[in-house]
């Protein structure tokens, strides 16, 4: 009985000083309040303390303990992220200092190990020769161009990327034959005379241009022989490169500039044609469609089917996806071989 006693008693305690901290929690939140103006005559001050629904209303003022409370906050946020600041300076001052020591200390290090003892030698007089005079250098001749001469410049098939920036030709010999500043760029043979490059003709980029629509420009191309007499003579070619033997492909752009695309495939010209150099006689290629005709060179690789005599070294495709591949024959006369979309 005495134990029961006991624990009512117990219970009543600790729910009076329960109640007792809720009272003075409460307490000390209204005197908080009291000093806000959570209400006044016609709601003019925006409070934290307010009612729902009376804050943010236009043309309020903020109560002078809300504001205070702020200001407070700010200020204090102001001097924690000074004090912040001073210790990070002083802490990265610190790393700085321990970091300057550790890497003088490492060098010294270095130098220790590798520190050359110096020896020094006295060497005996050694007699003076008499210096020689230098021997006047020999002015090499003008070197005259025969009547059959190989030019070597960029390779034949060179324009088609427009690549060379020489404006000259060597012989085998590797002598300047041809020079001029007529010319931007220069192609014959280059290396090793595999397609059978003719004598005594060079390709040439002029610098003189043929004037296009819309203001556009272009360089004028031409083969010139060993006296720099251009063949053509027409100002709307704008590319020349070798096939193989006497077969070149002229292409003209007389109205619109040509457009470039990457290696050895595609350039848009207006006018494509093979032109024999020896016979003087042209393949033009017909228009298709369009204003430009596509064509792509080949550098080997490819074989016709069926047919392994045949070299292919031009294509053209058309716009249904046909294609007319120009090869040489066994005898060196060009074919023309019609390959369906199908096919291909």
């Amino acid at each position: 009985m005495t134990f029961v006693y006991f624990y009512v008693e117990l219970n009543e305690l600790t729910m009076k000083n329960f109640l007792s901290t809720i009272l003075l929690l409460f307490l000390i939140q209204l005197a908080n309040a009291q000093s806000h103006v959570a209400k006044s005559e016609y709601a003019r001050y925006n409070c934290r303390f307010a009612p729902k629904g009376w804050n943010n209303a236009e043309g309020k003022l903020m109560c002078p303990a809300c504001a205070k409370e702020n200001e407070d906050a700010r200020k204090k946020k102001i001097a924690d992220d000074k004090a912040a600041d001073e210790a990070a300076k002083i802490r990265n001052a610190k790393l700085k200092a321990e970091n300057e020591a550790n890497f003088k200390k490492k060098q010294a290090e270095i130098a220790a190990k590798n520190k050359v003892t110096e020896v020094y030698v006295t060497m005996g007089k050694t007699p003076v020769k008499e210096s020689k005079k230098p021997e006047a250098p020999v002015k090499k001749a003008p070197v005259k161009i025969g009547k059959d001469v190989q030019l070597y410049a960029g390779w034949g098939m060179g324009m088609f990327n427009h690549n060379n920036q020489t404006n000259y030709f060597l012989n085998e010999n590797k002598d300047t034959v041809l020079k001029s500043n007529d010319w931007v760029e220069t192609y014959a043979v280059w290396r090793e005379n595999k397609e059978n490059f003719p004598k005594n003709i060079g390709i040439v980029l002029l610098r003189e241009t043929n004037k296009l629509s819309r203001g556009n420009e272009q360089n004028v191309a031409d083969i010139i022989d060993l006296k720099g007499k251009r063949h053509f003579n027409d100002n709307t070619i704008s590319t020349i490169f070798h096939l193989a033997d006497d077969y070149f492909v002229v292409c003209k752009s007389p109205t619109f500039k040509e457009w470039y695309s990457y290696g050895n495939n595609y350039r848009g010209y207006e006018n494509v044609e093979i032109y024999n150099l020896k016979t003087k006689k042209s393949i033009k290629f017909d228009k298709d469609d369009g204003l430009y005709i596509s064509i792509s060179i080949y550098v080997g690789g490819r074989k016709i089917p069926e047919e392994p005599d045949l070299i292919p070294y031009l294509s053209r495709k058309y716009s249904n996806y046909d294609e007319d591949v120009y090869c040489l024959d066994s005898s060196r006369n060009m074919v023309v071989k019609r390959i369906p979309k199908a096919n291909r």
